[in-house]
C-alpha cells in the first residue's frame, strides 16, 4: 500500500514538473545567417588577435551582430543576449580583463553552437596554460591569447 502511494506521488510530481518546464523556442531559419555573421565577426577578432600582442579587441561589430540576432526573437535570442552581456567586459582597455571576458564569450558561443547544432566548421579550443577558450574555423591550434605559445591548446569536441 505504501509503495503504491509513493509511486503515485512520485508520478504526480514528475508529471507536474514536466508541465513547469519552460518551452524552448526553435531556431528560426532567419536566425541562421545572423548567427553566421556572429561567427564571421568572431573570426575577424581572432585573426586580429593572432597578429597583435597585448591589444584589447574591438568588439563593436560583434556586439552589433549579436543585437541583430537577439532582435530576430527566435531560439537564439537568450544566447545572443548572454553573449552580449559577457562581451561588455571585453571593451576594457585592460588586456587581461578584456581577454577574460572574450574567453567567457567564447564559452557561451561554443555551447550555443553545440546545443543548437550550429557548428559551421568552427571548433572550440582551450589553452590550459592561460586558461582561456576560443572558437575558430578549422582544426589547427592557433592560440590568440598567448603570442609566445600560438600552438598551445587543445581542440575540444
Amino acid at each position: 500500500m505504501k509503495r503504491s502511494v509513493l509511486l503515485i506521488l512520485l508520478s504526480s510530481l514528475l508529471l507536474s514538473l514536466s508541465f513547469c518546464k519552460k518551452e524552448e523556442k526553435p531556431v528560426l531559419e532567419t536566425e541562421k545567417p545572423l548567427f553566421e555573421k556572429v561567427l564571421s565577426e568572431n573570426d575577424k577578432i581572432i585573426r586580429l588577435l593572432l597578429t597583435t600582442e597585448d591589444v584589447s579587441p574591438d568588439v563593436s561589430g560583434l556586439i552589433s551582430s549579436l543585437n541583430s540576432l537577439a532582435e530576430a526573437k527566435g531560439g537564439l535570442e537568450s544566447s545572443a543576449l548572454e553573449m552580449k552581456n559577457v562581451l561588455e567586459g571585453a571593451k576594457s582597455s585592460d588586456v587581461k580583463i578584456s581577454f577574460e571576458a572574450y574567453s567567457k564569450f567564447s564559452e557561451v558561443l561554443a555551447n550555443t553552437m553545440k546545443i543548437h547544432r550550429l557548428q559551421s566548421e568552427r571548433n572550440r579550443f582551450y589553452c590550459p596554460m592561460v586558461k582561456k577558450t576560443w572558437v575558430f574555423s578549422g582544426i589547427k591550434i592557433l592560440n590568440p591569447y598567448a603570442p609566445d605559445m600560438r600552438d598551445c591548446g587543445d581542440l575540444i569536441p
